[in-house]
């Protein structure tokens, strides 16, 4: 993982704002989730829980169901624990392969975000 300059972050996120959140809002009629807060507490929980044989962990993108009290029909991500795969530098999770599923109950289990925006926004 490399560290991007404030920059690059900014004109990155302008740019799926233009493009990806601008189909998404149209096509779906939303207004779609640009951004998601975690808590430090509970991310440090989450990866403290992660079982030795982790490898790291991977943000999955999903859309929250029609009856989420919410954010109903906008994205989120679910972010879980991987493990080493067969391959060089390859990593699985539960939400990819049944192979890894048994180990969600030792700590490979997905993390919800916690306040998507829209709508909770703060400035």
């Amino acid at each position: 993982m490399e560290p991007i300059d404030l920059k690059t972050a900014r004109e990155m996120v302008a740019r799926y704002k233009q493009t990806r959140k601008a189909v998404i809002d149209k096509h779906h009629e939303v207004n779609d989730t640009e951004s998601t807060w975690l808590p430090i507490d509970k991310l440090k929980e989450f990866i403290n829980n992660l079982p030795s044989e982790a490898t790291g962990v991977r943000i999955h993108f999903g859309v929250h169901d029609a009856d989420h009290k919410d954010a109903p029909h906008q994205t989120s991500v679910a972010i879980v624990g991987t493990v080493a795969g067969k391959g060089v530098d390859q990593h699985i999770d539960a939400i990819q392969s049944d192979d890894v599923a048994s180990l969600a109950i030792s700590g490979l289990a997905a993390l919800k975000s916690s306040k998507d925006c829209p709508p909770t926004c703060q400035s």
